[in-house]
């Protein structure tokens, strides 16, 4: 009897691989991300970084301001 491997190649099953790779971000651009991350109120923030850290997925628009997510959180950790 001859083995038969369902995994492959069928459509109704998908594997999600997350990879961490730090995403180049300029030092002043890091600092950026630093700061909206220990800013409690307004961190002042060129538009310029804010724009690029928004579409990395570092750093998101709330009700309640800017937020450093996950990705963003494990970027900061990834340059200590």
């Amino acid at each position: 009897m001859a083995f038969r491997d369902d995994s492959r190649g069928c459509p109704d099953r998908e594997l999600t691989m997350t990879v961490h790779a730090p995403k180049l971000l300029t030092p002043e651009e890091f600092a950026s991300l630093i700061e909206i991350a220990i800013a409690s109120d307004n961190p002042t923030v060129p538009p310029q970084h804010l724009s690029k850290l928004l579409n990395l997925g570092y750093v998101l628009e709330t009700a309640k301001g800017l937020v450093v997510t996950g990705d963003g959180l494990v970027r900061i950790t990834e340059s200590e």
